[in-house]
């Protein structure tokens, strides 16, 4: 189980709503833990004259604002701070206050389109995404079951392209998120059998039988479970729970997410490039707006000595 202590909530002042908070301080209760509020502003063509004043400003009207939602919460015996920072472009303001906070898990809210069931992912979130190199929680204005049910996505087949704790990682989060609310922790892996490549004739030359076909994709699923429930059994999710599906993740975890009922996905992001920019996995960045849910992202803890700043 995840030790959460602070939680860092990024909050839009415009926003009519905040599912950010909302949802932070539903974890905060169980997990006693200490939440801060952020409002990260910026006002360009301030007249130089009056630039400090206006800045003095807008800082307190932000900070009035965060006051007023942390009140209603304080009175319930919650642990809440205020923080506004002056700053631009926002994902930069953003990404220095997660690098001197002492936070767990950083929560910012998303927003989803009904019509055609996606999420509309800002341009600063996908900076968050790519950059931030703590556990990263994107809400939508939706409520969570009263019994949370979460999604673990793992891949303990590539270990190659990151660390084997990172599986770990993924489903303690998910165990410790779903305990929140006394719900269920689920697990899914997707991979493709190496089987349907052989028998295609694109490594032999030569396509199996079916029958041996069908034996080498039963061994390999049978080999697959084993290395799955290595990584989620230590993590208290059980095996009536640990799903395997063949195909993509790109293509099967929003269904799944949906099938299973999942509040909450949980999935890995790696960078991919030591230079300037950084980008997580293909995969993350190709399902996330498919999603019917919540989704936290979870980067390996050596993610931070990548950041170029």
């Amino acid at each position: 189980m995840k030790l959460v202590k602070n939680i860092l909530v990024i909050v839009d002042p415009t926003a009519a709503t905040q599912p950010a908070v909302t949802k932070a301080m539903e974890l905060a209760r169980p997990l006693n833990a200490r939440v801060e509020l952020f409002v990260c502003d910026y006002r360009a063509g301030f007249d130089a004259s009056a630039a400090t004043s206006a800045r003095t400003a807008l800082i307190e009207q932000r900070r009035a604002l965060l006051e007023e939602l942390a009140a209603q919460f304080r009175k319930t015996g919650l642990e809440v701070s205020v923080d506004v920072g002056f700053d631009n472009p926002l994902h930069e303001g953003l990404l220095r206050k997660i690098a001197k906070s002492h936070a767990d898990l950083v929560v910012k809210d998303t927003h989803y389109h009904n019509l055609v069931r996606r999420t509309l992912i800002t341009n600063t979130d996908w900076h968050l995404i790519r950059s931030c190199a703590l556990p990263l929680l994107l809400v939508k204005p939706t409520h969570w079951s009263k019994q949370l049910r979460t999604l673990a996505a793992i891949d303990p087949g590539h270990q190659a392209d990151k660390p084997a704790s990172l599986d770990r990682d993924i489903c303690d989060w998910s165990v410790t998120l779903a305990s929140t609310r006394r719900g269920e922790a689920h697990a899914v892996h997707m991979y493709f059998p190496s089987a349907l490549l052989v028998s295609s004739g694109a490594v032999t030359g030569m396509p199996l039988s079916t029958g041996t076909e069908q034996q080498v994709i039963d061994e390999e699923r049978r080999e697959r479970l084993k290395m799955v429930q290595e990584v989620t059994t230590p993590n208290g999710i059980p095996p009536d729970r640990v799903h395997l599906m063949l195909g993509s993740a790109v293509d099967l975890l929003a269904e799944e997410a949906e099938r299973v009922r999942a509040d909450l996905v949980v999935m890995g992001a790696v960078s991919r490039s030591r230079l300037q920019r950084l980008f997580v996995g293909n995969t993350a960045e190709r399902v996330l707006d498919h999603l019917p849910c919540d989704v936290v992202i979870v980067k390996p803890l050596e993610f931070a000595s990548d950041l170029p700043f």
